[in-house]
């Protein structure tokens, strides 16, 4: 029943958005049986083989080498797994840049502890699992990226009422909903968009283009500015 309710969705979805095409159709009915498959693994393998799996990072890779410079520097993080790309294989590929991670769920937390102890144990990271229907929740991200710390959570988890964030994800358009962006900018956090990837037999780690909170903002206030002084001059004209 969860196949065919993810099927229909999935259709309905393609069809809205006029990228239907059996193709596209077959290779996304793929995704939730795959990702099913995955966290089965994780819940039921050994620590050491489940490290095994952690994503490469393709040699050379711009994105990789900034995240390197900007975590030396003390920037605070917020990865942003995709949702077609299994969330646990992400965090792995982050066993070796960070050693503390709040991981940040939608709704009840208690489903996925145990998936994300498992990743804790097979990485090395002291990973914490919040939810986002705890009271304190937005106080509790702003402290931890405050002093420096890295968050990580579903680029398409819903985290409020506000559209906060839209960007260019790995070739394809995405609107990340909620205020947790809002408190990752005041907190001058950069956004790191990845993507754990099975091709060719092994998993891929895929690094969107970093997005520097704090610059953003600043390029919309500068976008805006020249907007708003045209239509109040053109008010005033019309005076």
């Amino acid at each position: 029943m969860e196949r065919a309710r993810y099927l229909h969705d999935t259709y309905q979805a393609l069809q809205q958005s006029g990228l239907y095409s059996r193709r596209v159709f077959l290779d996304a009915s793929a995704v939730r049986p795959k990702f099913i498959a995955d966290r089965t693994f994780v819940a039921h393998a050994r620590p050491d083989d489940i490290v095994r799996l952690a994503p490469t990072v393709r040699p050379g890779d711009a994105n990789f080498a900034a995240i390197r410079r900007q975590l030396a520097e003390g920037r605070p993080f917020l990865f942003g797994c995709s949702y077609f790309g299994c969330i646990y294989f992400a965090l792995l590929a982050l066993k070796d840049l960070v050693r503390e991670l709040l991981v940040v769920v939608a709704r009840d937390p208690a489903p996925g502890l145990h998936y994300f102890n498992k990743i804790a144990m097979a990485s090395g990271i002291r990973i914490t699992v919040a939810g986002t229907t705890e009271s304190t929740i937005a106080l509790r991200i702003l402290r931890h990226l405050a002093r420096g710390g890295a968050v990580a959570t579903m680029l398409d988890c819903f985290h409020g009422e506000r559209l906060e964030l839209r960007s260019d994800f790995l070739g394809k358009p995405a609107a990340s909903l909620g205020t947790l962006y809002g408190i990752a900018r005041r907190a001058g956090a950069i956004v790191v968009p990845t993507a754990s990837i099975h091709k060719d037999g092994k998993q891929l780690l895929e690094i969107g283009n970093l997005i520097d909170l704090p610059v953003l903002e600043e390029k919309v206030k500068k976008q805006r500015h020249p907007c708003a002084l045209y239509r109040k001059l053109k008010k005033h004209h019309q005076r």
